[in-house]
């Protein structure tokens, strides 16, 4: 009887244990990057598609759109553009000016660190220093080089905080002034949303040359944003947690988990409900699946709205150097075929770096025609070798992107031009793209309506400039159109770019793709947006469970 009571007891110990040990693995297993919403009906997490991993979480780039996004959850931009196309205060509660030259920016005094520590205005003069250093090579630069004190590439020769544009008024107040007047609109779009401030207190021993090799960069441990960085597993997910202390407000999510998967995978997981909306930047539903995707039950769908990314095909030209050949390339593509067969009628045909509902775009110039007989005379001209080879690099994971540059290679093909198409993940297109090591590469470059310069690209030694193009009357516009108040002036100026710009062909717009944004309909508060999606995501919930 006593060996009876005895093993009852042993069993319902073991009981006892298996039960708790359940009970610590079910939550474990629900945070992971497979979530599909609440975990173990507890957390209350939303997930999210894309098709391209960040290249990393450092807020001195913004070449990737995916790295931009997932800084804008860890470091706070000073204001943000909406899809009202109007800039959103963020760290900055305003933004001001009496004289277009002189900006006086006021951070929330709330605003800390997740660690704690308040952010200042030291925090920005820090980020500036970095960014303008000569031995940083940050691609943000290009926007600083209105500052006055800094040079074209936004560098300081001397390095360091000492900028004598830059000035700190107290801790929360600084301002910046600039080398000639500009538009607010157009300071809010290069410095506003591009100053991303980094914490001093974290940062201030590891040497600027090394500030890219540092832990710190590679994986962010103090955010003043939303949300902070949890954990990241290359091409499977990116996932952040709640920053309790946000100074907007604690997020009512618990979590946050970007997905990365191809674009098929987005449809499948949206019907399933393994994510709940997609980012129409970074996770584009086929559009061989919109129909399939608006009739889900589970779903509301949206396809308005301007675009936000304009499908750029890159041309090196220090490899082709003819203008008349990248004339022909144009004149090869196909774009009617593109828009109406491939897209289904779901995008724009393109060729201006320009969207065709910003005020700025030349509507005198019409975007070059598909005449395979036009490209084959201008290659004649140009005495191109019909059986020499380029090389056509390819980033993967947009599978429209992929067929469309297979569209553009039988196009050149056509017309006497032999393609050596090369595909890499986007991370590594991205990199060799920087280094040109290409002849020609189709990438997305996002675009902001509310600014027309374009010297990201256009302006000669410039971050995103991957064409290597140079034309000094090009620079000459470019530099004075930034300092430009008169409307007409303005416009008249941004019509001569674009003029020069169709002559020479450096990088021929091909196509915007109308996205459809998708969201489960568990999701209360939070969607999918061309501009501005994460501005509130910190009021973003879900129902529970």
């Amino acid at each position: 009887m006593t060996r009876m009571k005895r093993n009852k007891g042993i069993k319902s110990k073991i009981l006892i244990s298996l039960v708790c040990i359940l009970a610590l693995i079910l939550p474990a297993c629900g945070s992971s990057g497979g979530s599909s919403g609440s975990s173990g009906g507890e957390k209350k997490i939303i997930n999210i598609g894309m098709m391209n991993a960040p290249s990393g979480f450092n807020p001195l780039e913004w070449t990737d759109v995916a790295q931009e996004v997932s800084c804008g959850l860890l470091f706070q931009a000073l204001v943000e553009l909406d899809d009202d196309m109007k800039y959103k205060p963020m760290l900055a509660d305003s933004i001001t000016t009496k004289d277009n030259k002189t900006f006086t920016i006021k951070l929330n005094s709330k605003a800390k660190w997740s660690d704690g520590k308040p952010v200042t205005v030291d925090d920005e003069l820090y980020t500036i220093g970095l960014i303008s250093n000569p031995k940083v090579p940050s691609t943000v630069a290009s926007n600083f080089n209105i500052v006055e004190g800094l040079d074209e590439k936004g560098k300081n020769a001397a390095g360091g905080t000492d900028i004598s544009g830059v000035k700190k008024v107290d801790d929360h107040t600084m301002t910046i002034t600039t080398k000639q007047p500009m538009e607010l609109t157009l300071f809010e779009d290069t410095i506003g949303t591009k100053l991303k401030a980094l914490p001093k207190h974290v940062l201030q021993s590891t040497a600027p040359e090394k500030i890219y090799q540092s832990s710190f960069i590679q994986k962010p441990t103090v955010s003043d944003g939303p949300f902070t960085l949890e954990k990241y597993v290359k091409d499977q997910y990116v996932q952040f947690t709640a920053n309790k202390g946000y100074f907007k407000g604690t997020p009512k999510l618990d979590g946050l988990i970007f997905k990365i998967m191809p674009g098929a995978n987005i449809t499948a997981q949206l019907q399933s409900g393994e994510i709940d909306m997609n980012d129409p930047n970074l996770g584009q539903i086929p559009f061989e699946d919109y129909s399939k995707v608006k009739g889900m039950s589970n779903l509301t769908t949206d396809s308005k709205g301007v675009q936000s990314t304009i499908q750029t095909l890159m041309i090196n030209t220090k490899t082709i150097t003819d203008p008349k050949v990248r004339k022909a390339i144009s004149y090869a593509i196909d774009r009617n075929m593109i828009i109406n067969s491939l897209l289904k009628g779901q995008g724009q045909i393109i060729e201006l770096p320009y969207l065709k509902e910003s005020k700025f775009v030349n509507k005198d110039l019409k975007p070059t025609s598909h005449d395979t007989e036009k490209a084959k005379a201008l290659l004649k001209e140009a005495g191109w070798d019909p059986n020499k080879a380029i090389n056509f690099d390819i980033p993967t994971g947009n599978k429209v992107r992929e067929q469309v540059a297979d569209i553009i290679t039988q196009n050149l093909q056509s017309v006497g031009i032999k393609v050596n198409p090369q595909k890499y993940d986007f991370v590594t297109s991205l990199a060799t793209a920087k280094k040109h090591n290409f002849d020609i590469y189709l990438v997305g470059i996002p675009v902001y309506p509310m600014n027309p310069d374009v010297s990201s690209i256009l302006k000669t030694g410039q971050g995103l400039n991957l064409s290597q193009y140079s034309n000094p009357e090009m620079d000459s516009l470019l530099s004075n159109g930034l300092h430009q108040t008169d409307p007409a002036q303005v416009k008249a100026t941004y019509d001569k770019v674009q003029e020069i710009f169709a002559q020479d062909l450096p990088c021929p717009s091909v196509y915007v793709q109308n996205q459809l944004k998708a969201v489960n309909k568990r999701v209360t508060y939070g969607k999918p947006k061309n501009y501005g999606m994460f501005i509130d995501v910190y009021k973003w919930d879900v129902q529970s469970k």
